[in-house]
């Protein structure tokens, strides 16, 4: 008997033996796909009756009916003359009947394949022959022959299963191993599939725990690294913006309001345009100019700028500030304006100051409406002789070695008087956007002109 068999395999083939010998000489061993049909039946062939003329055919669909035949007689007979024309059964009595050929055993593997013909020739041959044959046939179905025995061979055990992997496998895992002992549940005893094991299947708790380890150690690092990177880049963006905040600011960067034209007060022969005076909260110093004399036409105006300042709140009792224009001469005539060359920059002596005396007696808390500011104390005075409907009162101040003729109104209790004086102003003086002036910032501003 062959070695690598297991005890219910050997029991089944004893069981085998033990039918032939009991007279049936045709028996049918039905399973399942998988089960091992052909390795038992031939194990039989091997391990039984080693007298008999054995002979072993493998079926398939591609299997002719004569080549069946051919096998079989080939395996029982020496050289044996095959007539095509006859059955099985027809050529095995003539073969005998020229030389005896002793008992047979002939096993058929798969005979889902073999024809109704030849199925019946076999069974024939196995009742009525003169000698003895006993034929072993698989199936997965059984009654495919008519009048055999049929044997069914059942799944192994959970036992005989890895029992039979041992067979084959060398080093198996534990009993323990949950994915081993699945695999063999799974296999349901079919032994095709037990021998389909793969070692590296197993479980290997020790392996997967250092990869698990590995793995988490890795991840731990990147995130690290990640925090690490973020604070550096927290600290780089707070850095910013402590500069930014904690750079001292200087007073000189506070952005001068956009100069605006004013409407013409009078008209003169000839003049020299000046530049307005540009007033802000914090007083910055004005750059000295050089002042360019252009030679016009016999028709000009002189514009004067006014600019009007933002108005903050009275609970900041901030000053507002001041915007002031360009003047230049506007070239009105018949005939076209000529540039003379530019003349070397002459300074005249600064003129006295003015009616400040008036504005110093006032409170601190009064308002003024500022509707002009220059340099040249004809024009101021031409401004308010045009503009004799409106309470006008003047101050001069000393800056930068030159003197400025500011004219206002009047002065008013609060900044929401003024405001109402502003409104009802005449529409020559609304064009030029006076703006409001407290009286307190006068004061100051001719306080450091006395102080010059």
């Amino acid at each position: 008997m062959q070695s690598q068999i297991l005890p219910s395999r050997a029991a089944l083939v004893d069981r085998i033996a033990m039918q032939f010998d009991y007279g049936q000489n045709l028996i049918t061993l039905v399973g399942s796909s998988g089960l091992g049909k052909s390795y038992l039946a031939e194990s039989f062939l091997t391990d039984k009756y080693p007298d008999f003329n054995k002979a072993f055919v493998k079926l398939t669909a591609n299997t002719q009916e004569f080549d069946v035949v051919r096998q079989l007689l080939e395996y029982s007979f020496r050289s044996p003359l095959i007539d095509q024309k006859l059955s099985l059964s027809e050529n095995f009595m003539l073969l005998h009947d020229e030389q005896a050929c002793g008992p047979c055993l002939w096993v058929l593997d798969n005979v889902r394949h073999l024809t109704q013909e030849l199925a019946e020739q076999l069974q024939k041959l196995a009742k009525s022959s003169r000698e003895t044959i006993y034929i072993l046939a698989t199936a997965q179905q059984p009654q495919l022959i008519p009048e055999s025995l049929d044997i069914h061979i059942e799944p192994l055990s959970m036992l005989e299963s890895k029992r039979l992997m041992s067979m084959f496998y060398k080093d198996l895992p534990p009993d323990e191993d949950p994915i081993f002992n699945t695999f063999v549940a799974e296999a349901r005893g079919n032994p095709s599939v037990l021998l389909s094991w793969q070692p590296q299947q197993s479980l290997n708790l020790r392996e997967q725990s250092s990869k698990v380890g590995s793995k988490s150690q890795w991840q731990w690092y990147v995130i690290a690294l990640c925090l690490i990177l973020t604070a550096l880049m927290v600290a780089l963006v707070y850095k910013q913006e402590l500069k930014r905040y904690w750079t001292p600011t200087q007073d000189n960067e506070e952005t001068v309001a956009t100069a605006i034209d004013a409407q013409a007060v009078f008209e003169a022969p000839t003049t020299t345009v000046e530049k307005v005076e540009v007033e802000n909260n914090v007083q910055p110093e004005l750059p000295a100019e050089a002042p360019t004399q252009i030679e016009t036409a016999p028709v000009g105006s002189i514009l004067s700028a006014l600019t009007e300042a933002k108005e903050d709140t009275i609970n900041n009792n901030n000053a507002l500030s001041e915007q002031a224009t360009e003047a230049e001469e506007a070239n009105v005539g018949s005939t076209p304006a000529t540039l003379s060359p530019v003349k070397e920059p002459q300074y005249a002596e600064p003129e006295p100051l003015t009616g400040n005396p008036w504005y110093l007696s006032r409170s601190d808390d009064e308002w003024v409406i500022q509707l002009l500011a220059v340099t040249e104390s004809e024009i101021a005075a031409g401004f308010m002789a045009e503009h004799n409907e409106v309470v006008t009162q003047q101050f001069t101040v000393l800056r930068n070695g030159r003197t400025w003729f500011v004219v206002t109104t009047d002065a008013y209790e609060s900044l929401a008087s003024a405001k109402q004086a502003k409104a009802v102003l005449p529409e020559a003086l609304q064009k030029g956007q006076p703006f409001f002036k407290r009286m307190s910032k006068i004061k100051q501003e001719i306080t450091q002109s006395l102080g010059n």
